[in-house]
């Protein structure tokens, strides 16, 4: 530990890197030398800079930085793509070091989300990069640092389903066993069937299997302890996220994001450097056209654009927060569209809830996100604490303290952080300044790349609508065929019947499924689905579960038309 590294607080004075260097040790000092943007001269900067070099110091984190940057050198040197992903946004450091694009000191992005005083686990920094290269670049990066790195994995466990299957086989059932089985079929003994129930119900919540992890890699300062290899190849390892995280383990997240891989297709221009105000983009996004736009074309996120009705890449940011489960599921998305932000004050993101919980207590943001965590975690001694710090404030009313812990309570639900959503925000919104640009080139890498939620049909006609000259030959069934291809022979939508009508306040439908997915709203289920009725209309519908019998490829029925935030959808009565 550096002499005097306890007081180490930069004055007005110390604006000098040299100064910076000398206070710390080798591994910062080799960590500022890494920086790809040059060296902040403003105070707020430095002052920033030198709180998480402290950090950095103090618990240890200086490796798993070297090591983020170790791999961001792989994918600087091959001028790809990238966007960070997840609560390292709010690094200044990540910032200089070029992991992230974002400046969190100009987007007023507070640091303690991603690592504080109060938190001695690693910091969490995720990349997001094309789909094809990464794999790649693990080989590359086991390359780099042999017999240290390792890809974790994830423990699969017995549920009910499962374990009665493997009751089954235990018990000598060497037959395949099908969907809709009976047990007393198989085993007609009743002896027989209590010994595999009781066997079935012993398995429950014990270890079934390791699987893959979808992109986390450990980086190890020694080699792999020969113990922990899951296999031969040694290449996958014997610890999950959690086990990662009690010792302490460097982790990075490798993820793919087909968004990307689009934005390859059209530019090698950086995410970040797109205009935030275009005037193109936001009036393409705010009519709601956003097929083929990764993370934005959802139903539910195309409804919340078209009532927020975005002008810059901020708003996008917001729109992406908003359709979180914590903010929608608790009624601030809402709640927020009708006041279009000028009602209370509402959680959003995570730091809104740090920020929210530091006001109520009167303490640091560090022990705040203590308490969010606890809230996020269900921890219960943590909200047992937080609860009895709340009641200890004599000058709040009992109604606020209501307030604020049903505010509170919808933590255990996924939200963005802020750094996370604006990423996020710059993709969709260079994805949208191409499409309102050059359509044909967007849609030629839309659909060489993009996986959505739309059936294939839509993106390969929306490709065809803008000149993109796709060729299938189509046979059988036109409706079945245009589901499969998108093509068929005639210029126009196909003519039998395919449209939408209103007589007497009733709403009729005849259209080809496109995009089709289950919630659950109130304890109902609920299908929430869009269908295409001519070129480029589509229609929404919700419809009961109750009412919904099979998979369908083309769908007819009628409902009551309904609107809400500028977006139209048909509630479904029946099915015909």
């Amino acid at each position: 530990m550096v002499k005097g590294y306890q007081n180490a607080v930069i004055s007005n004075t110390d604006l000098n890197i040299n100064l910076i260097e000398k206070k710390y040790t080798k591994g910062i000092q080799d960590l500022i030398h890494r920086f790809r943007r040059p060296y902040p001269s403003d105070i707020d900067y430095i002052r920033r800079l030198d709180k998480e070099y402290d950090i950095i110091q103090k618990k240890g984190f200086v490796n798993t930085f070297h090591r983020v940057c170790d791999l961001l050198d792989l994918i600087k040197d091959k001028n790809i793509p990238h966007v960070l992903r997840g609560s390292a946004a709010s690094s200044l450091i990540c910032y200089q070091l070029g992991i992230s694009d974002i400046d969190p000191i100009k987007e007023n992005i507070p640091l303690t989300r991603f690592m504080n005083f109060c938190r001695d686990t690693q910091p969490d920094i995720d990349l997001d990069v094309p789909h094809w290269i990464r794999d790649h670049l693990i080989d590359e990066f086991h390359e780099i640092h042999p017999d240290k790195v390792a890809r974790i994995s994830n423990k699969v466990m017995y549920k009910p389903k499962s374990a009665m299957r493997e009751a089954i086989r235990k018990f000598g059932y060497r037959k395949f066993v099908p969907r809709n089985y009976k047990l007393e079929q198989i085993f007609p003994d009743p002896y027989v069937r209590k010994n595999v129930k009781k066997y079935a119900k012993s398995l429950i919540g014990t270890q079934r299997q390791w699987s893959l992890h979808c992109g986390g890699l450990i980086v190890f300062n020694d080699k792999v302890p020969d113990d922990l290899w899951l296999e031969q190849e040694r290449k996958q390892i014997k610890l999950d996220k959690y086990d990662v995280e009690e010792q302490n383990l460097i982790k990075i997240d490798l993820l793919c994001n087909r968004g990307l891989s689009q934005l390859w297709e059209l530019s090698d221009k950086p995410v970040a450097d797109y205009d935030p105000y275009d005037k193109k983009a936001s009036e393409l996004i705010c009519r709601g056209d956003v097929l083929g736009l990764t993370q934005s074309e959802s139903r539910t996120m195309r409804k919340c654009l078209l009532a927020l009705q975005p002008k810059s890449v901020y708003d996008v940011a917001l729109a992406l927060a908003l359709i979180r489960p914590a903010a929608a599921d608790g009624g601030r998305k809402a709640a927020y569209l009708r006041s279009q932000g000028k009602g209370k004050r509402q959680i959003i993101t995570d730091e809104d809830a740090i920020e929210y919980i530091s006001e109520t207590l009167g303490c640091s943001m560090d022990f705040a996100d203590k308490y969010r965590k606890g809230f996020s975690h269900q921890n219960q001694n943590m909200m047992n604490e937080f609860m009895f710090r709340l009641n200890m404030k004599r000058d709040k009313e009992s109604k606020d303290r209501a307030n604020i812990v049903k505010e509170l309570r919808h933590s255990p639900k996924y939200s963005y952080c802020r750094g996370h959503a604006l990423a996020y925000g710059q993709l969709v919104w260079a994805l949208a300044y191409w499409k309102s640009r050059e359509p044909k080139k967007f849609w030629k890498a839309t659909n060489k790349h993009c996986h959505s939620s739309y059936r294939r049909w839509v993106h390969k006609r929306q490709a065809i609508l803008n000149g993109v000259p796709l060729r299938n030959k189509v046979q059988g069934d036109p409706a079945y065929q245009f589901s499969k291809t998108g093509w068929w022979d005639t210029p126009d939508f196909l003519s039998n019947g395919f449209g939408f009508q209103e007589k007497e306040g009733v709403s009729y439908f005849h259209g080809i499924v496109a995009n089709m997915r289950t919630i659950h709203r109130f304890r109902k289920p609920l299908i929430l689905m869009s269908i295409g009725i001519g070129n480029d209309k589509y229609i929404d519908l919700i419809i009961n579960k109750k009412i919904f019998k099979n998979q369908y490829t083309v769908i007819s029925g009628c409902g009551i038309k309904k609107k809400q935030f500028n977006s139209e959808y048909i509630e479904v009565s029946h099915l015909l």
